[in-house]
């Protein structure tokens, strides 16, 4: 089997209700970048990526290729560019393939699972243009918990005295079975971080999450060790290399990989096992389109548990409006009392539709 092609897929769905967290503007686009790798056997394997290689690339290092040169392929790519990213919807989409060759999920070619389902916690909770953001926050929180969700995600960063009132809205409508996180998307400095996470004790708070900007390690370092609850973050960090900065030693009692960022399935197995070594907990970060969401669930399967055995493996399922994530193929991955079920369909076991692909392609 070789590669005879890779299409670039460079995707936007408008989103009907603009949205924001507390450091950015409004939010009007979801975007996704999606990799097709075409065989000469007809099969096509699906990935997902933020970094596009030029055309020069992929023909030097991935066109002729076998897809089970996945190893070579990636290191190759990585090589040329000196970019961890560069290879990573590539990556993805070669295991893809890999599955379909074999009639096997992803998750058996990387060792076999570790569980067969996840709990699923809700992402969203953004403040939505034209609402009041207190009455939308309680409605989302009613909606979430009402559709089995044990577990939200509310986005924070508006300042102390808001992001107060904000858990204290959500937590007051679920209740204490619930359990919440709290989203500061790298919004503050140290001293605001502090005061923002003693607030967050009284809320209950699950993890408080990305509180300064993700270069500022010791930062987080100094936080951990000063606040009574857990810190997570570096989603945005790529490569092996990157994440021992903030995990030996640790600086987070949570990572939280995006493997469509991290470096593909083979960085993500790597950066797992360090982390295990360093009694690190691993949640994926997962804010993207259908085939990150389904490449996340292979992943997922394969997590060692939380160290402390307090939380479970949970799949950050977003709840915002996003066609890329609901429209672009016919595979679904309903809730049944806040648990998904992992496909064990070959490959990473989603398809993508040609119309739905078609109508949100960026003009190019």
């Amino acid at each position: 089997m070789k590669i005879t092609n890779v299409v670039l897929h460079q995707l936007a769905y408008p989103i009907r209700q603009p949205y924001r967290t507390g450091n950015s503007g409004w939010i009007r686009k979801r975007k996704a970048t999606l990799f097709e790798i075409v065989t000469d056997s007809g099969l096509i394997g699906w990935g997902e990526g933020e970094v596009v290689p030029t055309r020069a690339t992929l023909e030097a290092h991935v066109i002729g290729r076998c897809p089970f040169d996945h190893a070579h392929i990636r290191s190759a790519m990585q090589q040329s560019t000196r970019n961890p990213r560069i290879a990573c919807g590539i990556e993805i989409a070669l295991w893809d393939l890999m599955g379909k060759a074999t009639s096997k999920p992803v998750f058996e070619l990387l060792g076999g699972a570790r569980r067969k389902t996840v709990v699923a916690y809700a992402s969203g909770f953004f403040e939505k243009q034209g609402e009041n953001h207190m009455e939308s926050l309680i409605t989302e929180a009613h909606y979430c918990q009402d559709h089995g969700f044990s577990g939200l995600k509310v986005r924070i960063g508006f300042g102390p005295n808001r992001d107060d009132r904000i858990l204290a809205a959500v937590r007051k409508a679920v209740g204490y079975d619930v359990t919440i996180a709290a989203d500061a998307t790298l919004t503050y400095d140290v001293q605001t971080a502090f005061e923002v996470g003693h607030r967050l004790v009284a809320h209950d708070i699950l993890w408080y999450e990305e509180p300064v900007p993700a270069d500022d390690i010791d930062s987080y370092r100094l936080l951990r060790e000063k606040l009574p609850i857990a810190i997570a973050g570096a989603e945005g960090r790529s490569g092996l290399a990157s994440f021992r900065e903030v995990i030996a030693p640790p600086a987070m009692d949570i990572i939280q990989p995006d493997i469509s960022r991290a470096g593909g399935f083979s960085e993500v197995l790597r950066i797992c096992d360090l982390a295990a070594h360093h009694r690190v907990c691993v949640i994926p970060h997962m804010f993207g389109s259908v085939v990150r969401l389904a490449a996340t669930l292979q992943w997922l399967a394969t997590i060692p548990e939380d160290p402390e055995g307090t939380r479970p493996c949970y799949l950050e399922m977003d709840v915002t409006d996003n066609g890329l994530r609901t429209d672009l193929s016919p595979t679904s991955y309903p809730l049944e009392d806040g648990i998904v079920t992992i496909p064990e369909e070959p490959g990473i076991g989603v398809e993508i539709d040609a119309e739905a692909l078609d109508k949100y392609r960026r003009p190019s």
